[in-house]
């Protein structure tokens, strides 16, 4: 008979030997007398207690019960004490674990066997008493070593279990640390972006009410201006006059601009006329090219339309031409690249033909190439 070590060192400390086994052998007679019976008694004990009573409510778990507990009190009559003999308690011990009896209805179970089962013994060898007690002693031993395995595997059962949900409590609070700082960036960012959405309130807030501030005088002056076309003579006189409110004409547009900077609705994507907004960019942007001696030659070649807000466009067309290429200082002409869309790059070339009537020089773009979007939708105008 093969013994594994474990085995072998838990019968040697019970003192679990073949006497006990031969006088467990000598109860089979007995047992299989009185198996029926002793497994209703047992059922009825189980049935006095309400954890127990839940786990026998389904007839097809209380015939199985009744099955294997007459199986399990034969077996105790012929333990092989080998691997076999191990592992199916240990099952057994896992078994309740799964169904959820707690250990001390399990444990108990077994102080039930003995006392259901004294009394027979007793009876079987009444006129011996010395024979009944040495019968009753392996059969504690037997059920001493049943529990151990049993409890060890329900134990061992139950850690596993608990290592199980240790892991993944330890997994759930790495991913919740990982959210936190994730969480914290992205608080982190929200609250700049909140506090650059109030710094630029209030920038807005300020513009605002300096463009109000400018475009009441410059009103008034624009008023007075009208009143006096009929008042001025001289065609030196008028031409000063319609310069004045040409002047605060290209105000008040500036002033409206900002307005919109300052005060963004929502966009509109509507037909725009790229000639149009390309000469409505460049009035802003011409005195000051001009204090600059540049004079802009514009030529505009099929530019057509496109769809998109076109107050948006202009403020992007205007910050575009408001920064003038450099001359070339010796060179009859040079070259200067354009910005380019992702498909390829557009080139321009700017002459240094001196202006009519003046020895400066005069800057201008050989053609203007038609816009076409570029992949985040912007439109390229070009001047």
């Amino acid at each position: 008979m093969a013994f594994s070590e474990d085995l072998e060192q838990r019968l040697a400390f019970l003192n679990l030997g073949d006497a006990d086994r031969e006088r467990l052998e000598r109860l089979r007679p007995m047992i299989e007398k009185n198996a029926d019976s002793f497994v209703a008694a047992f059922y009825r004990h189980l049935l006095s207690f309400q954890p127990t009573r839940e786990l026998l409510r389904d007839p097809e778990v209380k015939d199985r019960l009744l099955k294997k507990q007459r199986e399990y009190l034969l077996s105790l009559t012929s333990p092989s004490f080998d691997e076999s003999f191990e592992r199916e308690r240990r099952r057994i011990g896992e078994v309740h674990e799964r169904i959820g009896l707690e250990p001390r209805w399990y444990l108990g179970a077994y102080s039930i066997y003995f006392s259901l089962l004294a009394p027979l013994v007793y009876e079987e060898f009444g006129p011996d008493p010395r024979a009944a007690q040495g019968h009753l002693i392996s059969l504690q031993k037997l059920l001493t070593l049943d529990a151990e395995l049993a409890m060890e595997s329900y134990i061992d059962r139950k850690q596993s279990e608990l290592e199980y949900l240790a892991d993944e409590l330890a997994k759930e609070g790495r991913r919740l640390a990982e959210d936190y700082e994730t969480q914290k960036v992205e608080l982190r960012l929200t609250a700049d972006r909140a506090r650059a959405a109030e710094e630029l309130a209030s920038v807005a807030t300020l513009v605002a009410g300096l463009a109000h501030e400018i475009g009441t005088p410059m009103g008034v002056i624009q008023g007075h201006a009208k009143l006096l076309e009929n008042a001025v003579q001289g065609e030196d006189a008028s031409w000063r006059l319609r310069t004045i409110q040409e002047q605060i004409g290209r105000i008040s547009k500036i002033i409206q601009t900002l307005l919109n900077m300052a005060r963004p609705g929502r966009t509109r994507r509507l037909p725009v006329e790229l000639p149009a907004l390309i000469e409505s960019s460049l009035s802003f942007v011409r005195e000051k090219l001009g204090r600059r001696r540049i004079e802009i030659d514009k030529e505009i070649a099929a530019a057509g339309t496109v769809r998109g807000d076109a107050e948006r466009l202009q403020q992007l067309s205007a910050t575009s031409s408001s920064t003038p290429p450099t001359p070339c200082p010796t060179a009859a002409s040079c070259r200067s690249r354009s910005a380019s869309t992702r498909r390829r790059r557009r080139s321009a070339w700017w002459s240094t033909t001196p202006a009519s009537g003046s020895s400066r020089p005069s800057w201008s773009r050989s053609s203007i190439p038609s816009s076409r979007p570029n992949r985040r939708g912007r439109a390229a105008a070009w001047a």
